[in-house]
């Protein structure tokens, strides 16, 4: 649990469901626009990147943009491989923001959140108690033919 993210909400807005998707939206300091949208296959064998996936991804980060800001380029995504992922599932953030200060600001919070994180994890594995970390991406599936 993170306690700089404020009002979470979990939705499954339209075009969502037959994707096995849904959208994260919450607020941080200074940041109020935040979403990830996630990507849940039942398919355990689900390659770790879908890229029809990521495409809808991308044109809802615009959608996500437009709605707040009245312009579709007013965001920041981010997206990890897998190898860098905590979770399994494909997922992006995108954080609407409407000045460049925000963009640093995001950027101070992001290095803030994620270095106490590393820290913290080093400092387990240091006395034998870190999480095992077994999550392997599974590639990508040759195109239909």
């Amino acid at each position: 649990m993170n306690i700089l993210v404020r009002n979470r909400n979990v939705a499954t807005p339209p075009g969502y469901a037959e994707r096995e998707c849904f959208l994260v939206s919450y607020e941080m300091p200074l940041c109020k626009h935040c979403f990830v949208l996630c990507h849940e296959p039942s398919d355990p064998d689900h390659p770790s990147i879908d890229l029809s996936v990521m495409s809808f991804f991308l044109a809802e980060a615009h959608q996500l943009s437009i709605k707040v800001t009245d312009n579709a380029h007013s965001f920041v995504i981010i997206h990890s491989g897998g190898f860098v992922r905590k979770r399994h599932n494909l997922h992006m953030h995108v954080f609407v923001i409407r000045r460049r200060w925000q963009k640093a600001w995001l950027y101070a919070l992001l290095a803030a959140i994620h270095g106490t994180s590393a820290m913290v994890r080093a400092l387990l594995k240091l006395i034998g108690r870190a999480p095992a970390t077994s999550f392997k991406p599974k590639p990508l599936r040759a195109p239909a033919q």
